[in-house]
């Protein structure tokens, strides 16, 4: 499997659409971060442009948290990018501060190392801040990808003895559609996720950002279980589950997944006719989600694992799936 790629968080304002905020955002995420990131090989992106519906505030939390990096623009001295600026620090986040040349920096950031940019054109052509950026990065990644919390020494980051792996005691705990939204939407080369019938992928919701991500070059793949899979009617409780219900379904989501595939064929569909499922699996090249598969309970009661990358256990996931896919 190729190694996942590094993800960069850009902690930025934004402004209403039109604004002149959003504009001098675009300008220096087009003219001087994505040419730096897209060198290095790495995944830059905004809130403004996660795929996930709703819970924006959650998904900017968890990309503070677990992301390699971040980049904090702090021209217009935006209220929120300060907050976010925070955050990344208080988790140990190495971040990349940019200013826009001449802008007022609080007194409190002033001696801390930053770019200062403009949009001289000569600048831009010759690319003298996004070499810079790049210097930075790289002096990064000579420190492993690891920055100290600047208040204090030894202060452990915020959130480090959760980032690992998190337990939710149950699929409502865990979030439900929604939940499997932001998943898909931070997924950037793969997303592949197994179960038993799957329903969510006849959600209007789900299918549209599966294909949006797929039209993005994001692999997706999906799998359910076949009813004529001889595991299969082992797997039901048939006190918790009607058999014949699971099965009309299974033959919905399968339908599904035709269609998407004749549309967008990064999207590959299969029915698990060897092996079984010891869990429903999400995966994508940021975390794993388990939902543990238990006999005595029913799918929305069970336990379930949200690991973040890098992770043995996750490995280990991805490994069972692949295994399962070159079965069938």
């Amino acid at each position: 499997m190729a190694d996942t790629p590094k993800r960069c968080f850009i902690i930025s304002p934004i402004g209403a659409e039109g604004s002149e905020m959003r504009e001098h955002a675009d300008l220096v995420r087009e003219f001087i971060i994505e040419p730096a990131m897209a060198e290095l090989g790495i995944y830059a992106y905004r809130s403004d442009h996660n795929l996930s519906a709703g819970r924006i505030t959650e998904q900017m939390f968890g990309s503070l948290l677990a992301d390699d990096m971040c980049i904090a623009v702090l021209t217009y001295q935006n209220p929120n990018v300060f907050y976010e600026l925070a955050i990344a620090q208080s988790a140990g986040r190495p971040t990349v501060i940019m200013v826009e040349k001449g802008a007022t920096v609080p007194f409190d950031l002033h001696d801390l190392r930053r770019i200062e940019y403009d949009f001289n054109p000569r600048a831009i052509r010759d690319k003298v801040y996004v070499n810079q950026l790049i210097d930075y990065v790289r002096a990064i990644e000579a420190s492993d990808w690891s920055s100290e919390v600047p208040f204090g020494k030894g202060l452990s980051p915020l959130g480090s003895a959760q980032r690992a792996v998190q337990i939710y005691e149950n699929v409502r705990e865990f979030g439900g559609e929604d939940r499997w939204l932001d998943l898909v939407g931070e997924a950037t080369s793969r997303f592949c996720s197994a179960g038993i019938a799957m329903y969510s992928l006849t959600s209007h919701r789900v299918r549209t950002a599966m294909s949006e991500k797929a039209k993005a070059g994001c692999e997706v793949r999906i799998m359910v279980m076949d009813p004529e899979n001889p595991a299969f009617e082992a797997m039901i409780n048939r006190d918790l589950g009607q058999i014949e219900r699971i099965k009309v379904a299974i033959r919905q989501v399968k339908r599904s997944l035709d269609e998407l595939n004749g549309a967008q064929p990064r999207i590959q569909g299969k029915l698990i006719r060897r092996g079984a499922l010891h869990q429903q699996l999400a995966l994508t090249d940021r975390s794993a989600a388990a939902r543990l598969l238990c006999f005595s309970r029913s799918n929305s009661d069970v336990p379930v694992l949200h690991l973040q990358r890098p992770s043995a256990i996750a490995d280990a996931l991805d490994a069972e799936f692949d295994s399962l896919w070159q079965a069938n």
